[in-house]
């Protein structure tokens, strides 16, 4: 019998769901992460919004927004109690922003899918802007389950994975939607497990991990289910990472499983003290993969042997996926401390908290995927705030609070 260890994830995910009556709800806190088109910086906040920033202005401090930023709040309709009405409240984002072309797509814990176009957004024009390809999906006042995971653009459509209550049971469902109009393209059947992640698309075929313990592959073009599933023995806690015919996925049971499309059985699987919750990386044949249980590992993708003697021990858990910077590897940990990581050897050291030696270096915690732009790296804290790092000089080069009117 399938042994899931399904443990809430409590201490990474605190999905605001209670409502205060008159008064609304208390601001979520998602993870939304950064990203950049090597431009500007598109983040999502902790109060629902996304931000397009500008490196040298915030770089250079000037007033938020300069040229070229702006602001778009994502909201939903919240009923009161005690016959209060309705009202706006800002939207749980967990997903990233996904970039492509001139727009943004992002989906949100509420059940929506939305496609933004930058250039109207920067004119602050009423949302969705229908001629400049902009929409929201489901386009009425229904929603399909909570997203997540990111979405992921391949062509002209996109993929988003959900979750939906089947009785007692939670199931997972994975929407194809066109990337011009967002119309639904397709809806695969129920699969079994709840669907957190991002879909892994790959030479026409829709990769999902499930919370049961399944690998699922999928026809991209249409929504059917694939011969192959692979079944582990415990669930599976991160999206699928695909390199070279071969999925790295994080499992309940501490490891990261190597499992080459296909097959019945693992490569090879890395064990660990604690879950591998973040999405590795791979490059020049190396994978680099960041733990719970504090270590950065970095083995050979292909036969999972160790590249380095020893693990990277950042001493606390780290749930962000790593960076590569140059010949660097940057981890972030939960609590805050920002590591820079010697590729070739494994050594490497903490950037120092720039007012108290004794904090962590942005002593807030950090959840959400951080990003580099221009050799800096752009972590944005549970405080609300992005840090900008210089992992070369190890410094804090500047902090901005994301909590704009």
């Amino acid at each position: 019998m399938k042994l899931v260890r399904i443990l809430f994830l409590g201490a990474l995910i605190a999905v605001v769901l209670g409502s205060t009556g008159c008064f609304g709800a208390p601001p979520p806190q998602g993870f939304a992460g950064v990203t950049t088109d090597g431009d500007r910086l598109y983040v999502g906040t902790a109060d629902g919004k996304i931000l397009a920033l500008d490196p040298s202005a915030r770089i250079a401090q000037q007033a938020f927004p300069s040229e070229g930023e702006w602001s778009h709040a994502i909201t939903k309709e919240t009923r009161g109690t005690f016959g209060c009405g309705t009202s706006r409240t800002p939207s749980v984002l967990y997903s990233n922003p996904v970039l492509m072309d001139n727009q943004i797509c992002i989906g949100t814990y509420d059940g929506k899918v939305l496609m933004m176009d930058m250039g109207s957004r920067e004119s602050g024009l009423v949302f969705p802007q229908l001629r400049s390809g902009e929409w929201m999906f489901p386009r009425t006042e229904s929603v399909i389950g909570p997203v997540v995971g990111s979405p992921a653009v391949a062509g002209d459509v996109v993929y988003v994975a959900s979750s939906v209550k089947e009785g007692s049971r939670t199931l997972g469902v994975v929407y194809a939607l066109d990337r011009l109009f967002g119309d639904e393209l397709w809806v695969s059947e129920a699969l079994d497990g709840k669907l957190w992640v991002t879909p892994a698309v790959v030479d026409g075929v829709v990769y999902v991990t499930t919370f049961d313990g399944r690998i699922y592959s999928l026809d991209a073009a249409t929504g059917a289910l694939l011969p192959w599933v692979f079944e582990a023995e415990f669930g599976f806690v991160s999206s699928p990472f695909i390199a070279d015919g071969m999925v790295y996925v994080g499992s309940f049971d501490r490891k990261l499983n190597a499992v080459p499309v296909g097959s019945n059985g693992p490569a090879w699987t890395l064990q660990a003290d604690n879950w591998f919750w973040s999405t590795p990386v791979v490059s020049d044949g190396v994978l680099y993969a960041g733990s719970l249980d504090g270590r950065l590992y970095a083995v050979d993708a292909q036969t999972g042997a160790p590249a380095w003697g020893t693990p990277y021990d950042a001493g606390e858990a780290i749930a962000t996926s790593p960076l590569l910077v140059n010949d660097t590897v940057v981890v972030v940990t939960k609590k805050g401390d920002v590591h820079v990581v010697n590729r070739g050897m494994g050594m490497g050291a903490r950037v120092p908290n720039p007012t108290n030696e004794k904090a962590t270096t942005i002593n807030a915690e950090v959840v959400a995927t951080a990003s580099v732009h221009d050799g800096l790296v752009y972590v944005r804290a549970q405080t609300n705030v992005l840090y900008a790092i210089d992992p070369v000089a190890r410094t804090v080069v500047f902090m901005f609070s994301l909590a704009t009117e």
